[in-house]
């Protein structure tokens, strides 16, 4: 199960979906998974959906969890770059010159780096998920809303 060269996402997509409600008793954390295996490596929603891990610092949350945003990790920006609690950050540091111009962060709003693959906005999406501030962008694993057992 896996997205073909060539295949629009919203096509791989709908078959794989199409696909998993066809399985009794799946679970969303195992479809979430093969859903990102099946993307190309490179493909941007899955280097979104693979996320970093987010370690709780509460002695009621002491596990580990992963980080899974319901869409693009630019999407979530663009939803939240208004709230109170965002904060922008600082400029980049290094030659302005020498960064690649052909990357472009919208965290940073600069040059250098692709926004998936920006450290610092991971960092502070992180906080922001352990301050209770993202649950409505999260994809949560572990069954279904409205089923029983």
């Amino acid at each position: 199960m896996s997205m073909l060269e060539g295949e629009t996402l919203k096509a791989y997509s709908d078959w794989y979906w199409e696909m998993f409600n066809e399985v009794d008793g799946a679970h969303d954390d195992m479809a979430m998974n093969t859903f990102k295996k099946g993307l190309p490596t490179e493909h941007g929603l899955r280097k979104s959906l693979t996320g970093k891990p987010v370690t709780s610092s509460g002695p009621a949350n002491s596990q580990v969890v992963n980080t899974v945003f319901r869409e693009p990790v630019q999407r979530v920006l663009e939803k939240i770059k208004d709230e109170s609690f965002f904060r922008w950050p600082n400029k980049m540091a290094g030659d302005p010159a020498k960064r690649n111009r052909n990357l472009y962060c919208q965290y940073h709003q600069d040059h250098g780096h692709i926004t998936e693959d920006c450290n610092n906005l991971w960092d502070h999406l992180e906080q922001l998920v352990q301050d209770g501030k993202l649950a409505q962008f999260l994809h949560h694993s572990g069954g279904r809303r409205g089923h029983a057992g």
